[in-house]
């Protein structure tokens, strides 16, 4: 049985978002995250080692605050893969970085075949 050691544990807001990503990769119809280049206006699909870009960390008081930008699969119910990809990146942060509140919002920015 493992003990509670006394003190503080801080997560950086780049571990959040891997930690994020990596929960979403797991979920069924998420094909990839996705970052939206500003100049043209061009969506780009991420390659895994480079989820946190399309991962936003902000605190809202005490609520960690995640925007997930998604590329789901054509044909999934969006609703449903929305909701848990959610769930799921809520269980992994709390379980992992021990935090209390938080909070996904999830911005599908396109769909895409496998």
């Amino acid at each position: 049985m493992a003990k509670a050691i006394p003190g503080t544990l801080k997560v950086s807001n780049d571990c959040i978002a891997d930690l994020a990503g990596y929960a979403a990769m797991e979920c069924y119809g998420v094909v990839g995250m996705a970052v939206t280049d500003e100049q043209n206006g061009v969506l780009h699909l991420l390659p895994a080692q480079r989820l946190r870009k399309g991962i936003g960390v902000s605190y809202e008081g005490d609520t960690v605050v995640i925007d997930l930008h998604v590329v789901l699969e054509q044909g999934v119910n969006m609703a449903q893969v929305s909701k848990n990809l959610e769930d799921s990146v809520v269980f992994l942060v709390k379980k992992i970085a021990e935090f209390e509140n938080v909070k996904v919002r999830v911005h599908v920015e396109g769909m895409r075949r496998r």
